[in-house]
């Protein structure tokens, strides 16, 4: 074949054509390590307070950045973890995803006895202005107050902007507009297959747990979601209370949900992991290694992101805990 300048002018043309194609079908979605710079992850652990089999605020962050590490994919995280809202403020500024494992309330990780706002305010301003991920596990879901069963109403507003729901409390505990709590069932968890966080998983599981209930109300209620919102693991349940006895009255509601805020960022909120052992779950494992891929913008793999679900013999070596008979 002769080369001519036309033809070397054809060859780059097509190589150019072929490069625009191939950019134009990678930016669709992204996989763990792609464009060689690593995504910065913070884990806010709040402090561990339920006795050793529960709310394991402090052990599960631990245990989660390790996971992190250990992972195939700890080339393409930087992962950083602090007890509490961290002084530095860069860490949430700079963080591409940031998991909040805490109690609720007046002990919750993001509160300050000075301001209860203070933190909130900063985060706030972070996930609005960036897409960063947020992943909020059980009473985290709760908003910072002035003690348990306290409703402070500009954090509780801040918490529905990030994860489109939130503990909800009132004064009488039987109202129907208040989130509740069911300790202990065994519940079977219907999962929604068409959900990238649920690749690798089965069509259900059961799980024994303290779950958070209420928290989305029918259309109209107090709280009733919006299209942002996918319920993940749904169980058939009262919606408050007073209908316990009553199963006419129970309908499935979301116990791990994703959400999509207003800027495109990516959140996750889960009411089960009440009970330490809850991350031996492989199913539950398997939903909270997807959604770190998820709310990071990462392609999750179809077979569900490979991380080993942690063994009983892990969690039991941080430090002076049980696991629940």
């Amino acid at each position: 074949m002769k080369i001519t300048p036309k033809s070397i002018s054809v060859f780059v043309l097509l190589v150019c054509c072929l490069g625009t194609i191939l950019v134009g079908v990678q930016s669709h979605g992204k996989s763990a390590g792609a464009g060689g710079e690593k995504k910065k992850i913070l884990v806010i652990r709040g402090a561990s307070t339920h006795g050793k089999d529960s709310h394991n605020n402090d052990e599960v962050g631990r245990l989660i950045v390790d996971k992190l590490e250990a992972s195939p994919y700890a080339d393409s995280f930087e992962v950083t973890t602090t007890l509490n809202y961290p002084k530095d403020l860069s860490l949430v500024e700079e963080a591409d995803l940031i998991i909040i494992s805490s109690d609720g309330g007046g002990r919750h990780a993001l509160g300050n006895k000075k301001e209860p706002g203070k933190h909130m305010r900063h985060l706030d301003g972070v996930l609005k202005k960036n897409k960063t991920g947020l992943i909020v596990i059980h009473w985290a879901t709760d908003a910072p107050s002035g003690g348990m069963g306290q409703l402070n109403a500009e954090n509780a507003g801040m918490m529905m902007d990030w994860i489109g729901a939130v503990y909800y409390w009132v004064k009488r505990g039987k109202d129907p507009a208040s989130s509740w709590t069911w300790k202990y069932p065994s519940l079977e968890l219907k999962v929604n297959q068409g959900h990238p966080i649920s690749n690798g998983l089965p069509e259900s599981f059961e799980l024994q747990d303290e779950y958070y209930f209420n928290f989305f109300t029918a259309e109209g209620g107090r709280n009733p979601g919006s299209e942002n919102v996918t319920f993940l693991h749904t169980a058939v349940a009262p919606s408050h209370r007073s209908d316990m006895d009553n199963k006419d009255n129970w309908r499935r509601q979301p116990v791990y949900w994703s959400f999509e805020r207003e800027n495109e960022g990516r959140s996750v909120a889960m009411t089960s992991a009440h009970f330490y052992r809850t991350w031996a779950n492989p199913h539950f494992f398997q939903t909270f290694a997807n959604s770190v891929f998820w709310t990071l913008g990462l392609d999750v793999p179809e077979n569900g992101v490979d991380m080993p679900t942690p063994t009983q013999e892990e969690l039991l070596s941080y430090g002076n805990v049980k696991l629940f008979k």
